[in-house]
Parts: structure tokens; C-alpha cells; sequence
């Protein structure tokens, strides 16, 4: 392996290297596949090598940063790919994504990554929006804890809300070889943008930001980094929003990392900057410590020299880089050693069809399942079924041969083997045309099956005939693509002829049960209308497959519950739960305003219920315990989700609030007792007047159980 001249020359350029992003990426965008990438095994000496050269041509010998994309799994080749985030969170198991986090640490600090890039900061508040299969759901405590889980995972007690990091002795830092820094992004509301825009405008107030987004800015104070969003705050770009950062992040959460920029985002504030020198002081100014790449920051130098940056604002930034180094271990052993992956990779194997497993949501079931198949034939239709590209999700990487049979078809095969499976692709994902051959031969292989089991949705798979942005972003439209980053769609119907596929599918009066592969809710009202069951598979991975093979015949009880609300379809739109309840209109004069399925729903093959709803008071604590009992025949796990709702106060409250989730495992007949402990924070609103406030009275709501309680 060798190192290119523009890579020496850059080094030169600089007198040494801060970060280095993606040099094991690998996708359509990067142009990188097994014919020209770094495979898993000699990543480890390619970062070794670019260190060695780094530090003896660097002035101070100082260590770059590696940095990789790690949204659902390292982007690279060789990677374990896990549920994409929109599934993640249909789990409400903080403990599944926490132990998968630390496999991905694991999996990235032996190839000599520092930081990863995980997406867990968004909101997929308007399902149009093409990155919501990145969103761990609608609801800021959920994502909030979940991005908890993610930094534990990663970086175990790397930083603590005890200890400021920045001031900490090296010797002090106690850092294991499988601790790696994690970057969250996005910082913050990118997924509030007016029409489902990515990167669009963001128009909330300040009681939206501090309800909403002020949770997972604490959620994120210990990560070791944070990136920037592309998008404004009621006209103010994120990364030049001092408030944002350096007030809210920082003082108020008690943020102590660096703040990263995303990809040319700091080349785009020419929307508001006409001289990029200006808009390099502005996001200095704004705490914006580290640029992922742009021509923006490479102006500082210049803007030192001619007063119109302040040489301070760079030393806060270079500092708190420099401290990210030490943290991270790089001045002590900037180099990699081998380590064997063989029982790394079966372990998260295992983990991945656990998370699988659990995301799967069950929206209806009419008793067909679980499935009994033996002696059956059975049906296997649908433009989802047999690729493992469609199952993984946006920032996936190519996969090996092996990986590739790791279709729902070949799951369903190697699950179900006393029956026979015959598969027919039936349409295409988008593609309307020449697609009457594909439907027709659906129907012919259907017409003598006994059971037939549908498997459509979207997509985020990209190919590399596709026109990329600077940024990597979508500029082309994929023929069979709806989303992922930049794929935003105005309409939230199934693409192509698969609602065609279905009609005629139904008419044959044979059992249907439809899986959906997809990274957001679509409109299902006729996939409801024409299937004996409906399961939401998300973007499930590279264990996706057996994942949903072993849940259609019992082997797994679905446990998933939604992490977003289902609308009926794109025209009832915003239909997030926790809107205000003011007096308005709900219905409109064509369309209920209910949503199709309430965020939390989730069907299982028992029957879970709840009863003895109390409350105890202690100080400024309330604690909140109720029974749950499964009532079925099969062994499941349960999510007792606790809603609050404020009563009084000088605003208009929200409808409800998720503040606590459990979950656990009952085998039939048995209950346990839950417990929950609030705090006074969870009491809290902002006031007509922008002051905390805190209400006298609250509505606590778990399953059909609902209580007011008097906090005075």
C-alpha cells in the first residue's frame, strides 16, 4: 500500500494532519469496492502507516485522528451491518444497543479508528424526510436514551459528568484497547425542516427547542464529539449558532468535546457569508472546532493575518482537539496491533439478529401467525426479497459474496424446511415499467401455494451509476431508491406497482402475510386491507433475514413497538404524538386527523396487561410503579412505556410525554412489578414568559392505566 502525492502534499501543506475522515469508506460515493478498497484484515497496517508518516513529517509529531462513518456499522469493507436506527429504537432495549455499540468499538479500534460517526441526535418528526431511517424515532427521551447507550457502548467512562477531561492528568485516563470516541450528529433538529426537506429550514421557538432538543443535547455531554446539522434554526445556520453551541451544548448540558462540522457544510453559509474568511471567524466564533472537509477552514491562516480572526478562537479549538487526542490515547501508542476478529465477528453476528429480532413490529395479525409450514407451499413475492442491499439501509458498504445470500428468501428457505419456497420478484420497487411479465408470473406461482408471504417496502441502496453531491449525498434519483440522505419523497405510498402486485395478489383468497422493508412509515391502508398480518422489518441488517424468517414461524415473539407515529397517508402530516393540546379541529372534512397506528403500538403472540397503577412521593422524586402481566401461552418481552401529562401552567401543554421506558422478558402467567423514578425536572415547562416553570398537578399514563396526582 502506498501513500498518494496529494495525500504527502497535504500533510505538508498543513505541517501535519488534525483528522482524516473516511479512509476506509467504501460505497457508490467513494468509488470504492473490493477491487480497489482496504480490506478488514490490513486495515490496521494502512493506519499505521499513514501515522508513521503523519507524526515524522508533523512539526510537534502529533497523531491524526481517524474518522469513519458509523451509522448502523462501520461503512466499510468487511463491516457488520445492524439495524439501521429507525429500527434500533422500535427495541426500547437501551442495553441491546449499548452491547452492540461496544462490538462496533471493538470492531472499528482494531482497524485503528478513533472516532465514529453515529447519527442519534435526529428526530424523524415528518416521515418524508429521506434520512428518518437514521432516527432512533420521534421522541426526544427516547432517542435521548438511546444516545446514551450509544456513548456508553463506545466509550464506556471515557468522560464522566464528574470529571472535566479537559483538565485531567493522561496518566488519569483510564482507557481500555476496545474504547473508542463517538461523534453524534446531528447537531440539532434536522429533522424538523418544513416539508421534510433535508437540510431545510427550521423554523421552531424556543419552548419547541427546549421541550424537544434540549433533552438530547444532555444526552450528548459526555460523547467525545458532536457534528453540526446543515440545517438553520429559525434562520440561523447551526454552525455559526453561538447559542446552540457554546450556551446550550456546552454550558447549560456541560458538553466538554469538540464540535465537528459536516461535510462542506461551513462552504454553504455563502447563503449568509460572501467571504468565506468571515464565515470561517463566525463558526470559530460559534465553537465549531474541527471541519470533516471544505475550503472554508483552510481560509483561517489568512484571517489571523488580517485581524479578522481572533487567534484565541483557534487555540480554544486546537486545544480541545489536542485534548481528544490525549483522551483518546493517541500520543501514548498511535499504533495498531494485530488482534484475531474471529470471535468478535460471530459475537456480533449473534447480536445483530438479536437487535433484529426485537425491532421487528407486528401492526396486525388475524391469527395466521406464527406461521405452521410444514407441507405447505408457499409464496415468497416482492422486490425486497431477494437482495441483501435492499435490507441494510443508507451508509452501507459492498458486501462479500457470503453476506449477499443472506436474503429473507434464503432465510425462509433454511428456516421453513418442510415446505416448499418458491419466490417470484413480482415488481420492482419504483420502476413502473415493464413490470406486467414480473406481476404475471407472481400471480402464476401464487395460484397454487397455500400461503403467500409479500415482501415490500423501499429502499436505500445505492449503485455506483448514481451522481453524488460533494457532500455524498443523493444528487441522481436511484431507479429504485426512496430513501436514504437527500432522498426526500412528497408522497408516502408504496413506489412502483407493488399496491398493483398486492390488489391482485388478494384476489386469488389465499393467506397473505406482507413484511415491510422500509426506513419509514409508508401509507399501508391497503396493505392492511388486503393481508392477514403486517410486519414492519425496517432496515434489519445482514441478519434481517433470519431474523424475520424465525419470527413468521414462532421462534421469535415480536416484541418491537413503534418509535414514530404510522400516518394514513403524507396529506395528515405532522402527525408526531406530542403535539399541544389546544383546542383545535382534529379531523379534516376528507381524512381522520387520528394517525393510522399511535406511536408505541405494537401487537405480540401474548397478551400483556397492566394493572395496581401507584405513585409514591419522596422529596423531589416520584416514583411510579405498576404490575404487568403476560396472559398468553408464549414466553415474551414486554416495553411498559410511562407517559406524563402536564395539567395547568401559562402555555398550552403537549397532548402526553414519554419520560421512562422498561423492558422485560415474562413467561406465560408471569407478572412482575415496574418502577419508575421521576425527578422535578420532569415536571418542568417553559413559560409565557421563556422561564422554567414547574406545574402543580400531572396526568401519569402506562398502557390503559391513567392517574392525576397533586405535586404540591
Amino acid at each position: 500500500m502506498e501513500l498518494t502525492k496529494s495525500f504527502k502534499e497535504h500533510v505538508q501543506w498543513g505541517g501535519g494532519l488534525g483528522a482524516l475522515y473516511g479512509l476506509f469508506r467504501a460505497d457508490p460515493w467513494s468509488k470504492v469496492d473490493y477491487k480497489n478498497g482496504i480490506p478488514a484484515q490490513e486495515s490496521w497496517k494502512v493506519v499505521n502507516q499513514i501515522q508513521d508518516y503523519v507524526i515524522s513529517h508533523s512539526r510537534w509529531g502529533i497523531p491524526a485522528l481517524i474518522v469513519e462513518e458509523c451509522p448502523h456499522g462501520h461503512q466499510a469493507l468487511d463491516s457488520i451491518s445492524y439495524p439501521t436506527n429507525i429500527g434500533r429504537g422500535c427495541t426500547f432495549n437501551t442495553q441491546l444497543i449499548e452491547e452492540t455499540s461496544h462490538l462496533m468499538a471493538q470492531e472499528l479500534a482494531a482497524k485503528g479508528v478513533h472516532i465514529a460517526l453515529v447519527s442519534t441526535l435526529d428526530l424523524a418528526k415528518d416521515p418524508r424526510w429521506g434520512r428518518s431511517e437514521e432516527c432512533f424515532g420521534e421522541d426526544p427521551i427516547l432517542s435521548a436514551r438511546m444516545s446514551e447507550a450509544v456513548i456508553k457502548g463506545f466509550q464506556g467512562s471515557l468522560i464522566s459528568d464528574e470529571i472535566n477531561f479537559l483538565d485531567q492528568r493522561v496518566s488519569d485516563i483510564n482507557k481500555s484497547p476496545d474504547q473508542i470516541g463517538v461523534a453524534l450528529k446531528h447537531c440539532i433538529a434536522q429533522g424538523d425542516a418544513l416539508g421534510g426537506h433535508n437540510s431545510g429550514t427550521v423554523p421552531i421557538g424556543k419552548r419547541e427547542f427546549a421541550d424537544i432538543y434540549m433533552p438530547l443535547l444532555k444526552s450528548a455531554r459526555n460523547a467525545v464529539g458532536v457534528m453540526a446539522a446543515y440545517n438553520d434554526i429559525d434562520g440561523v445556520p447551526c454552525h455559526v449558532n453561538q447559542t446552540l453551541l457554546e450556551q446550550h451544548l456546552r454550558k447549560e448540558n456541560g458538553f466538554q468535546g469538540l464540535v465537528m462540522a459536516d461535510g462542506i457544510a461551513l462552504d454553504r453559509l455563502s447563503d449568509v457569508y460572501e467571504d468565506q474568511v468571515e464565515a470561517a471567524a463566525q463558526a470559530l466564533n460559534a465553537g465549531v472546532d474541527l471541519s470533516l472537509w471544505d475550503e472554508t477552514y483552510t481560509k483561517i491562516e489568512s484571517g489571523i493575518l488580517n485581524d479578522t480572526i481572533d487567534e484565541k478562537a483557534l487555540d480554544h479549538a486546537v486545544s480541545r482537539v489536542l485534548a481528544v487526542k490525549f483522551l483518546l490515547g493517541l500520543f501514548e501508542n498511535p499504533f495498531v496491533q494485530p488482534t484475531d476478529q474471529k470471535l468478535l465477528i460471530e459475537a456480533s453476528r449473534r447480536m445483530n439478529e438479536e437487535v433484529a429480532k426485537e425491532s421487528l413490529v407486528l401492526l396486525r395479525n388475524n391469527g395466521i401467525l406464527p406461521l405452521n409450514p410444514k407441507g405447505k407451499k408457499i409464496a415468497v413475492i416482492g422486490p425486497n426479497a431477494e437482495s441483501i442491499y435492499h435490507l441494510l439501509g443508507d451508509y452501507s458498504a459492498p458486501q462479500t459474496r457470503d453476506q449477499q445470500k443472506k436474503t429473507i428468501v434464503q432465510a425462509l428457505k433454511d428456516t421453513m424446511i418442510d415446505a416448499e419456497i418458491v419466490y417470484a420478484e413480482g415488481c420492482e420497487v419504483r420502476n413502473e415499467e415493464d413490470q406486467d411479465l414480473k406481476i404475471k408470473q407472481a400471480i402464476e406461482i401464487a395460484q397454487d401455494a397455500d400461503i403467500i408471504i409479500t415482501i415490500l417496502g423501499g429502499s436505500s441502496a445505492r449503485n455506483f451509476d448514481m451522481e453524488f453531491l460533494k457532500n455524498g449525498a443523493v444528487s441522481s434519483k436511484g431507479i429504485n431508491m426512496d430513501s436514504g440522505e437527500n432522498v426526500d419523497v412528497a408522497s408516502l405510498s408504496l413506489g412502483g406497482k407493488q399496491e398493483l402486485l398486492l390488489r391482485k395478489l388478494s384476489v386469488l383468497d389465499k393467506p397473505i402475510v406482507t413484511v415491510l422493508i422500509q426506513g419509514r412509515p409508508y401509507d399501508i391502508t391497503l396493505v392492511e386491507d388486503c393481508s392477514d398480518a403486517v410486519l414492519v422489518g425496517w432496515f434489519p441488517g445482514q441478519e434481517g433475514g433470519q431474523a424475520i424468517a424465525k419470527t413468521l414461524i414462532g421462534e421469535n415473539n415480536p416484541s418491537g413497538r413503534l418509535g414514530i407515529t404510522y400516518p394514513r397517508n403524507s396529506s395528515q402530516l405532522p402527525v408526531y404524538y406530542y403535539q399541544r393540546d389546544a383546542s383545535k379541529q382534529e379531523d379534516y372534512y376528507d381524512l381522520p386527523g387520528s394517525p393510522l397506528h399511535e406511536f408505541g403500538e405494537g401487537l405480540s403472540f401474548s397478551t400483556f396487561t397492566y394493572e395496581s397503577l401507584a405513585y409514591k412521593r419522596n422529596v423531589d422524586k416520584l416514583q411510579v410503579s405498576v404490575k404487568v402481566r403476560n396472559r398468553g401461552d408464549f414466553a415474551g418481552k414486554v416495553s411498559t412505556l410511562l407517559f406524563i401529562k402536564l395539567l395547568g401552567g401559562s402555555v398550552i401543554q403537549r397532548t402526553k410525554m414519554l419520560k421512562d421506558f422498561c423492558k422485560v422478558k415474562l413467561e406465560p402467567q408471569e407478572e412482575k412489578t415496574i418502577v419508575f423514578t421521576l425527578s422535578s425536572d420532569d415536571f418542568r415547562y417553559m413559560g409565557a414568559d421563556d422561564q422554567w416553570h414547574y406545574v402543580k398537578k400531572v396526568k401519569i399514563m402506562i398502557g390503559d392505566l391513567a392517574k392525576e396526582i397533586d405535586l404540591e
